[in-house]
């Protein structure tokens, strides 16, 4: 574990130098974005390897935190209506549709059911608890709307609560169940949660590295105009690339089986990419907060992994 974090932030170190010694090439406000994406990339990779090193309960507390923040992000965006009166459901406290929240009873039940998840992982849940919180997050989402709140969009406010805490909370959540559960975690490598996290990320950032280089044909022109076929093929043969390499070295499958995994990653990396740009296309919106300098919000930095996390774990039981 000592090697892989000293390769992570050897890595950092590397790019923070070329970053700053080509600071002088960019306009002032190109500057301010790249220091502020790196400054991110820094907070990322101290969260990843506190997840990785800390064991569960540390992990669900700083999955949790990401979650109750990527909810309330998400809940500016699903629950905005450009016509207010046809929403009573929605605390307006700005002109600015991103700051609109919900009222208190669809932000308290969200709240409740993300802290009741990670409490539960933390002590010692299985997935049984991921997939049975969304059905009772519909009985307590219906139970408390429909005596709280105006019935006018009742079934829209349901069903947005619901989804919006399995998007935020449920799906990301399966990256705990990867983690060793030995009581020293330290001492062991969670392979499976650092594959999928390095998977992830690489994927992400091939496919916008050869969508800027080679890109001719767009992948979703309505929902992502930026990302291409071309991007979509590179990213996937770099990802897959990649699981085939260092897959055995931090797990127990062969090969083949990275390959398989890396293919996955990919396609569900970007589907969950596209999934939280129809999101924001819905809202009207290019980035979900501005919590990560450089890099938008909480929402814009997991979009990827609420499809990821999953596809990973259940490969990982399928395999064991």
């Amino acid at each position: 574990m000592t090697n892989v974090a000293i390769s992570v932030f050897g890595l950092l170190l590397v790019g923070t130098v070329y970053r700053l010694a080509t600071l002088k090439d960019w306009t002032s406000d190109l500057a301010r974005k790249r220091l502020g994406s790196l400054l991110s990339w820094w907070i990322v990779s101290t969260w990843v390897l506190l997840c990785a090193v800390g064991g569960t309960i540390i992990a669900s507390l700083l999955f949790a935190t990401v979650s109750t923040l990527a909810f309330r992000e998400y809940a500016r965006l699903a629950f905005h209506n450009d016509n207010e009166s046809s929403h009573p459901n929605i605390q307006r406290h700005s002109e600015n549709k991103i700051n609109a929240l919900p009222t208190m009873p669809i932000m308290a039940v969200g709240y409740v059911c993300i802290a009741s998840l990670y409490a539960g992982l933390a002590a010692g849940a299985d997935y049984t608890l991921i997939l049975c919180l969304p059905l009772a997050c519909v009985i307590i989402a219906g139970s408390v709307l429909m005596v709280t709140t105006s019935t006018k969009q009742f079934t829209s406010d349901v069903g947005g609560l619901v989804y919006g805490v399995t998007l935020t909370g449920c799906l990301p959540a399966a990256s705990i169940l990867l983690l060793p559960s030995d009581a020293t975690p330290s001492l062991e490598i969670p392979g499976w949660f650092l594959l999928l996290i390095c998977l992830t990320e690489v994927n992400d950032i091939t496919a916008a590295w050869f969508g800027r280089a080679l890109g001719r044909h767009k992948l979703a022109p309505t929902l992502s105009p930026n990302k291409t076929m071309e991007g979509f093929i590179g990213g996937t043969l770099t990802t897959i690339t990649l699981a085939i390499l260092i897959g055995p070295h931090l797990t127990a499958m062969s090969h083949p089986t990275g390959g398989v995994l890396g293919l996955a990653i990919a396609i569900a990396g970007t589907l969950g990419d596209l999934n939280m740009s129809a999101i924001k296309r819905f809202a009207g919106v290019k980035d979900s907060g501005d919590v990560l300098p450089g890099q938008g919000g909480i929402l814009d930095r997991i979009d990827s992994l609420t499809f990821t996390a999953p596809v990973a774990l259940l490969l990982m039981k399928v395999l064991s």
